[in-house]
């Protein structure tokens, strides 16, 4: 255990509650004390200095450069020859004034007053009302020499009546009622200076001197550092732990930094290709609504060729009719001849239509129309594919992100995002199996109408030679009568095969009819599509802002542990010797406010070597309104010791 011992003579508390009265009073063995009174106009300038110097009996000898001297309690002969004052008395105490001139004291006093925003003199502020302030500063008089600045404690009191003001305001200082009054007290340290600040609202203001009292600390303090320290080194302790721990945050808080970069631009990615995909979805919708049109005028073409091929069939059924075993008249051969016409024609109109039902039915056909409209649809399913991958790999990661977080709120932000993402990759490959269902229906359809477009190619052909033969025929009937009959024949065969052609024309539109029923059902499908797109995209949307949010928030939060990081190093750096330092500044301060190792200096010469103690008494002057004047026929009257005492700060 270390122990600071400092013994100084007496206490502050009780040496700053001495009245200048009590300074005199007090039996001392001392060979000489000295009492400093100095009175200050009411700005603190110094107006005079007296000393007045405490001896015991016998013969005195002092130093002092004084413009007058006289005894204050003795009728004795007193001697000044220059700066030595000499007198002889058998008094038990004896006091005797010296009046000083132009000497520098310790502190430089000011005392400043305003008076709603006002400055005013001392002088000039007697009488009025307002919102008053006062400032009062004490410092160091660096032209006056000795140590007393540094080893005096001052004392400062300021009494304010409170019949006058009111709302009084004086941060620091200690304030007791002393009657009807307010006196306002403040403690000034060796080696410290005071900035002082008194408001009040006053009314016909006045005010009683300032006093401040002066004594040298003689302090018997004891201090016993040892729990001091102890609690210091844990504290010390205690900051490495925390340096400790903030550069171990700051580390991990890069890695998470890191890892929600990545997030970030991992959701970003996913958000672009969302974009994408809607697009996508669009145009798709718009491909499907067009082949939905295309389907739909088809469907509403069924019935002209059922028709036509209903009139092919009853012209065959005419010619059929017409070829009978009776010799053929010139009307019926007419009838055959214009009849036949009307077949071809219907047969070349079916073979037309097959043609655009075979160029414009069919999965490719179907992806050249998307194309048309803004939409690959082998890109599309593609980028399908590359996305649902990619955001499986996404997936996982967040989930590995997941594990290594600890705050719950951030924590239920990303599950949020991971779910997202996993309805994202259902709605992806639910899209890429409607491509393929619509592409494998299409080509089965198709393969239907190519065998359509085939088997009415070569209709066409073989009726093309067979109306030719017809022609012919008409023209050498007459010549040939006997061929009629075989004629008949192949017209019978040929209305028995287009019986079966017309039942399949009949089936065919009747399958286009189902097609576009169900390709109706597509496009509700897509339109469905659309609308989740949609609402994937807005929730992308969402995604893509809440990880930017996360990613800033995440940033500032490793920007601040950063912060944490340097200034709890910047604290360790700083409290690493603070219990030295600490030690040290006790050892200063002490050896501030203690004086046993150095002798008390006379405030009036250096040759007076054998000073017990050195008091300072100021006041300035007090703020008071005009009065009448004085009866000046007064009687002269001899005054007693203390009257001559109290006439020094002219209260006498």
């Amino acid at each position: 255990m270390k122990r600071h011992t400092r013994w100084i003579a007496a206490s502050l508390a009780v040496a700053m509650a001495f009245a200048p009265a009590c300074a005199f009073a007090s039996e001392a063995a001392s060979e000489k004390e000295e009492v400093i009174y100095i009175t200050t106009d009411g700005g603190g300038n110094t107006t005079s200095v007296n000393a007045v110097n405490i001896f015991g009996s016998g013969d005195v000898v002092d130093y002092g450069d004084y413009s007058d001297v006289k005894l204050l309690t003795s009728t004795e002969r007193i001697t000044q020859n220059g700066d030595k004052i000499t007198f002889r008395t058998d008094d038990k105490k004896v006091y005797y004034q010296g009046t000083m001139e132009q000497v520098e004291t310790p502190w430089d006093i000011s005392v400043r007053y305003y008076l709603d925003g006002k400055e005013y003199e001392a002088s000039e502020i007697a009488g009025k009302s307002g919102k008053l302030e006062i400032h009062l500063s004490i410092k160091e008089n660096t032209a006056c020499k000795g140590n007393f600045y540094d080893r005096y404690a001052l004392q400062a009191s300021l009494t304010l009546d409170s019949e006058i003001c009111e709302n009084i305001s004086a941060p620091d200082a200690t304030i007791a009622n002393v009657g009807s009054d307010k006196q306002l007290t403040y403690t000034v340290l060796p080696g410290k200076g005071l900035a002082a600040s008194i408001k009040a609202d006053v009314k016909d203001f006045e005010m009683e001197s300032i006093s401040i009292n002066g004594i040298r600390l003689n302090l018997n303090i004891e201090i016993d550092d040892a729990e001091l320290m102890k609690q210091v080194r844990a504290l010390m302790d205690a900051t490495k732990k925390l340096n400790d721990g903030a550069a171990k945050l700051d580390a991990n808080s890069n890695t998470l930094k890191t890892e929600s970069g990545r997030l970030d631009s991992g959701i970003s990615s996913v958000h672009d290709g969302v974009v994408n995909l809607d697009n996508g979805v669009v145009a798709l919708e718009q491909g499907v609504s067009s082949v939905q049109g295309a389907l739909n005028s088809l469907n509403e073409k069924s019935d002209d060729l059922t028709g036509s091929s209903a009139q092919i069939k009853a012209a065959l059924e005419t010619i059929q009719k017409s070829l009978s075993p009776v010799a053929a008249s010139a009307g019926q051969l007419k009838e055959l001849t214009s009849a036949s016409g009307s077949i071809k024609k219907g047969i070349s109109d079916l073979y037309d239509g097959a043609a655009a039902l075979h160029q414009n039915l069919g999965a490719a056909q179907y992806k050249a129309v998307m194309a048309q409209k803004g939409l690959d649809i082998d890109a599309l399913q593609a980028g399908n594919t590359q996305a649902i991958k990619d955001l499986s790999a996404q997936i996982s990661s967040l989930r590995s992100t997941l594990s290594s977080i600890t705050d719950q709120k951030q924590k239920a932000e990303l599950e949020a995002q991971i779910a997202a993402l996993e309805k994202t990759v259902k709605l992806l490959s639910g899209n890429n199996a409607a491509i393929d269902g619509t592409e494998s229906y299409l080509d089965n359809l198709a393969g239907g109408a190519n065998s359509l477009y085939v088997n009415l190619g070569t209709l066409k052909a073989q009726y093309e030679r067979f109306d030719a033969e017809i022609a012919e025929l008409v023209k050498t009937l007459d010549e040939m009568p006997a061929q009629l009959t075989a004629l008949s024949k192949g017209i019978d065969q040929l209305v028995t095969n287009y019986a079966l052609l017309d039942t399949g024309i009949n089936e065919y539109t009747g399958g286009v009819t189902q097609v576009a029923l169900g390709y109706a059902k597509i496009v509700d499908g897509v339109s469905s599509l659309t609308k989740g797109s949609e609402k994937l995209l807005s929730g992308s949307d969402a995604l893509h802002d809440g990880a930017g949010k996360l990613a800033g928030g995440i940033a500032a939060y490793c920007d601040g542990v950063s912060s944490l990081n340097d200034g709890t190093k910047e604290l360790y750096d700083e409290t690493s010797g603070m219990d030295k330092k600490i030690q040290e500044e006790i050892e200063e301060i002490l050896g501030n406010i203690g004086g046993e190792e150095t002798e008390t200096v006379s405030f009036v010469s250096e040759k007076n070597t054998k000073v017990d103690s050195v008091q300072f008494v100021i006041k300035t002057e007090a703020i008071e309104k005009a009065e009448a004047p004085a009866d000046e026929s007064k009687e002269e009257t001899t005054l007693t010791f203390w009257q001559k005492l109290l006439s020094l700060f002219g209260l006498y």
